[in-house]
């Protein structure tokens, strides 16, 4: 069963947090809808639209 979620990140900005995360969601068969990134100072957030199949997702 396919299924929508939101993915929110937030914490210290660092160099390839969004790879890191996006080889994750790749990894469990998920496909980002949309991605939306901010950067306040040092402090990175990110919000996701991920649709994942919830029979093959371990962390779901």
């Amino acid at each position: 069963m396919l299924t929508k979620a939101v993915l929110s990140v937030l914490g210290k900005d660092r160099k390839g947090i969004v790879a890191t995360i996006a080889t994750t969601l790749y990894q469990a068969g998920a496909n980002i809808d949309d991605i939306r990134q901010t950067i306040l100072g040092e402090l990175f957030s990110m919000t996701m639209l991920v649709t994942i199949d919830e029979g093959s997702c371990t962390f779901f």
